[in-house]
């Protein structure tokens, strides 16, 4: 490997900063363009690919989002108006890339279809329609017996209140995106593509996304492609997953995974956001980051700790939660257990906190953080949905698998330096924070969207706030770091950290 270019799904904080400072932790040379968009705002595609095409030579990786590729980044993926002929194009330079003797590992998403009314990451008319074009695409799953291949297929026996344009223009983005997607899994056929990434963002199994997804799958199992093309739950995570995919396969290594649910009752119920069983979008992930779902812990090399949730909780959004002491000591007493037998066996340790979509269980936070790790050895995280916070994990744990066994050289002060970022992102400001900016800047502008009329207060009030949290996660890493924040979408729900000395 020379050297390993980078295109993330768009320039967030979770989708682009994770993945370099993971990289940079590993001691990984990461090239990466100099500018992106800015979320409905799209990168410059052909300077990206003028940049790639410049500077990639024979032994050089591309670890990239189609959705850079072909886009300019995950939002524009959504609402643009490219054609297929323009899409196929710009698809055409990875077969250039190749010929030059590149490795491409690629991830492709499969669009959502969010259930509720805003065009804040859709196209307009989603402020209007977006609950009903939601339900309407679940009875058009229903009906439909293979994806788009039938122009008019019983859609007009659908009532809706949905004007006509809106159905037809909301289907062809669709159908746009599933032969994105199959020529994607024809290109991995190819050779073009060595590894391809499929996920299905926000979504439910009842979903068209669902159903499409299962028409991908049969593609790739004619193709014979299950070795070399992945589709699960998740998008925002998928640069990392990927990552992780590439050095198993790199190294010729296959790590064995044995994972220990919190709630084992539990592991068969789909979590929010999802169309899948947990345990079953946990394995999934963990083949697809290269790994071997183990069935015993003495003969697996990660220990994957899932948090999950039990079934009776009263509400699954990490904002909500009750805490309580005796709901600490708890789980720290389940969790020095399992730290235990993982440092005495020499095992790698990946939490992965799901028990709430939309940040930590503080709970488990607090009594992490009164424990003594190793975080070399150790990785957490919490944030966002269970296939985002699972597929991180395992991306992670690959990182410091193969450091354990001198194949990469990891950096200590930058992987804790990354850590202590993720949990104050992840248990500070998504759990606690952010719900509390929201409420205090109800007055100021509609902070719920975006930030822009009152983003400076809006920063001092998010650093001022997360100054406890940042003292206790100081206290427990025995540093002293100053905290920088931003939002890279002008908006409440993504934040951005920085972290320094």
């Amino acid at each position: 490997m020379e050297k390993l270019f980078f295109l993330p799904v768009d320039e967030r904080f979770c989708t682009k900063d994770y993945f370099i400072m993971l990289s940079t932790s590993a001691s990984l040379k990461i090239m990466t363009p100099d500018k992106f968009g800015m979320k409905k705002i799209p990168a410059d595609v052909d300077e990206i690919h003028r940049w790639l095409l410049s500077n990639t030579q024979s032994r050089d990786v591309l670890i990239a989002s189609a959705e850079m590729l072909i886009h300019g980044g995950l939002i524009p993926s959504r609402i643009d108006l490219l054609t297929e002929k323009t899409i196929e194009k710009r698809l055409s330079t990875l077969k250039q890339i190749k010929e030059k003797g590149v490795i491409v590992y690629l991830s492709v998403t499969v669009t959502r279809i969010p259930n509720y009314n805003s065009a804040d990451e859709e196209p307009e008319y989603w402020e209007y329609y977006g609950k009903d074009i939601s339900e309407w695409s679940k009875k058009y799953s229903a009906i439909i017996s293979k994806t788009y291949e039938e122009e008019d297929i019983q859609k007009e026996n659908l009532p809706t209140n949905i004007p006509k344009w809106i159905i037809e223009d909301f289907l062809n983005r669709r159908k746009r995106n599933f032969k994105t997607v199959q020529k994607c899994i024809e290109l991995t056929k190819a050779g073009v593509i060595d590894y391809l990434s499929i996920t299905l963002d926000d979504n439910a199994p009842d979903s068209l996304s669902f159903h499409e997804a299962q028409e991908h799958q049969k593609l790739v199992d004619k193709l014979e492609l299950n070795d070399r093309v992945s589709i699960r739950n998740g998008a925002d995570e998928a640069m990392i997953t990927t990552l992780g995919r590439f050095l198993c396969d790199y190294f010729e290594r296959k790590p064995k995974f044995y994972t220990i649910y919190r709630f084992p009752e539990s592991k068969r119920l789909i979590p929010p956001y999802e169309s899948s069983a947990l345990e079953d979008s946990v394995n999934n992930h963990i083949r697809a980051v290269g790994g071997i779902v183990s069935e015993h812990i003495e003969q697996s090399d990660i220990i994957l700790f899932v948090n999950n949730f039990n079934g009776s909780e009263k509400t699954l959004e990490s904002p909500y939660q009750n805490v309580n002491e005796s709901e600490i000591q708890t789980i720290k007493n389940e969790l020095e257990k399992i730290l235990d037998y993982a440092k005495t066996h020499n095992k790698i340790l990946s939490i992965a906190d799901i028990r709430y979509a939309n940040g930590s269980d503080i709970c488990l936070m607090k009594a992490l953080l009164s424990m003594q790790i190793d975080w070399t050895k150790v990785n957490y995280y919490g944030w966002n949905t269970a296939g985002n916070s699972i597929g991180t994990c395992t991306g992670h744990s690959i990182i410091q698998y193969l450091a354990q066994n001198n194949f990469i050289t990891l950096e200590r002060d930058e992987i804790e330096r990354y850590q202590a970022t993720l949990i104050l992102e992840h248990y500070g400001y998504q759990a606690i924070v952010r719900q509390k900016l929201r409420e205090a800047g109800k007055d100021k502008c509609n902070i719920l969207w975006t930030t822009i009329p009152c983003e400076d207060w809006a920063i001092s009030y998010a650093k001022a706030n997360l100054h406890d949290y940042l003292q206790e996660i100081n206290t427990h890493f025995r540093r002293n770091w100053k905290l920088e924040a931003y939002f890279p979408w002008h908006r409440t729900f993504e934040i951005g950290i920085v972290l320094s000395e």
